[in-house]
């Protein structure tokens, strides 16, 4: 098998926004979202550009995948873009690259066999057959990702039993971390987290390479929940991304740490030796590992519902649309 899926995924990071409509909306809104292309209803189906024919696949009204079969003309290049664009839900973002990659790699493809492709939090399976340009068969699905092997934690805000999960992977140094604390958590408590079939996790995920302080910083919050209880995990997390300017370019933070968990009227008593002693690093170190080696996450946050990954988690339709995808998959 050719190594495309590296090239592939490097490819597509530049993404700006999401459309309106994608998997886990009803299937017509992905048909109307080609509505330029006129698609006409054919059985088990429809055609459209140059004889592409594709398929929406649904469970119950929602559109769990995208499958098609076309010739390589420049014509359907374009429309296989502008076709898994609207299934993403990043529209255009992606259009423009995804064409780009079949112009150019389609000759790669001859008779490579199915070939695994990921596109952001999708996997595309593409085999091309000769002569070329070749003839293109795919199937478009969002990633799933067995919720078992998701590690565990003791830092959670909603019901155990919850339906729905969102987790997040986060780094306490990661500036984009802390601004999704600033802003999109609010968006998610006021929404989601008063509902029963909802629970919000914390996973500790310290880049390390990048962010020196990130691993003490978890190991201090660790450390302030055992001397002050579990609420009090939470209470320190916000104030370590709110003051995070304080503490992130020291050589030593432990002192930083202690002084802003007193500002919190949080006892301390215990703190700085919890950390000098490292009480709390195995707990840390194998957080990152399961995120790294486990998950093979690189980058924070990164968050998931259920068993999918959480793409534009600014967006509080997102988490609408893969609470109806989650249903769907799992009827299948």
């Amino acid at each position: 098998m050719i190594p495309l899926r590296t090239a592939f995924t490097t490819l597509l990071l530049v993404v700006a926004s999401s459309a309106f409509a994608a998997l886990g909306d009803p299937p017509a809104d992905i048909v109307s979202a080609l509505a330029s292309y006129q698609p006409q209803a054919v059985e088990d189906g429809y055609r459209a550009a140059n004889d592409f024919t594709f398929a929406v696949h649904s469970v119950d009204g929602v559109a769990t995948s995208v499958s098609g079969e076309a010739a390589l003309t420049d014509a359907n290049v374009r429309f296989l873009g502008a076709l898994l664009g609207a299934a993403s839900g990043y529209g255009a973002d992606i259009a423009g690259p995804i064409a780009d990659f079949f112009r150019t790699r389609a000759a790669d493809l001859i008779g490579a066999g199915e070939v695994p492709i990921q596109v952001l939090e999708f996997d595309l399976v593409a085999t091309v057959i000769g002569p070329t340009p070749g003839v293109l068969s795919f199937r478009f699905e969002p990633q799933t990702i067995d919720e078992a092997l998701f590690p565990a934690t003791g830092h959670y805000l909603g019901s155990p039993d919850a339906t729905y999960v969102v987790r997040v992977f986060s780094d306490f140094q990661c500036p984009f971390c802390a601004g999704f604390v600033a802003d999109v958590m609010p968006l998610l408590d006021e929404a989601l987290l008063d509902r029963p079939d909802v629970r919000f996790e914390l996973h500790h995920f310290p880049l390390r390479s990048i962010h020196p302080n990130a691993s003490v910083a978890a190991e201090a919050a660790e450390c302030v929940a055992d001397e002050n209880g579990g609420a009090a995990f939470w209470s320190f997390h916000d104030v370590l991304f709110e003051q995070q300017a304080r503490w992130a370019s020291l050589v030593d933070p432990v002192d930083m740490f202690v002084t802003l968990a007193g500002e919190q009227g949080l006892a301390t008593e215990a703190l700085g030796m919890c950390l000098r002693s490292g009480t709390f690093s195995a707990l840390v170190d194998d957080a990152y590992r399961a995120a790294s080696q486990g998950l093979l996450l690189t980058g924070t946050p990164t968050v998931f519902l259920n068993g999918l990954k959480v793409g534009d988690y600014s967006e509080l339709e997102t988490y609408l649309r893969l609470m109806r995808l989650s249903d769907a998959l799992g009827g299948q």
